[in-house]
């Protein structure tokens, strides 16, 4: 059995989505072969590093051959 006792407590939210956001997580977790719990913490992580970047006058964003194709915006 794993010892817990050195694992950080995690903390259980509830969360109200709209039916269009929900149908959207639902689909991105199939598509990923992740959990919709999963799907939330990863779009968390790049949101965090987005602003993060964003604080420093830098941008986040999706490059084809060296164009900018969409630019995510924190404000």
């Amino acid at each position: 059995m794993k010892d817990t006792n050195n694992m950080p407590k995690r903390k259980r939210l509830n969360l109200d989505l709209t039916p269009e956001a929900y149908e959207l997580l639902q689909k991105l977790a199939d598509e990923s072969g992740k959990n919709m719990a999963d799907v939330l913490r990863t779009g968390l992580a790049l949101y965090g590093i987005a602003q993060q970047e964003s604080k420093k006058g830098r941008c986040l964003g999706v490059v084809q051959d060296d164009k900018v194709i969409k630019q995510i915006v924190t404000t």
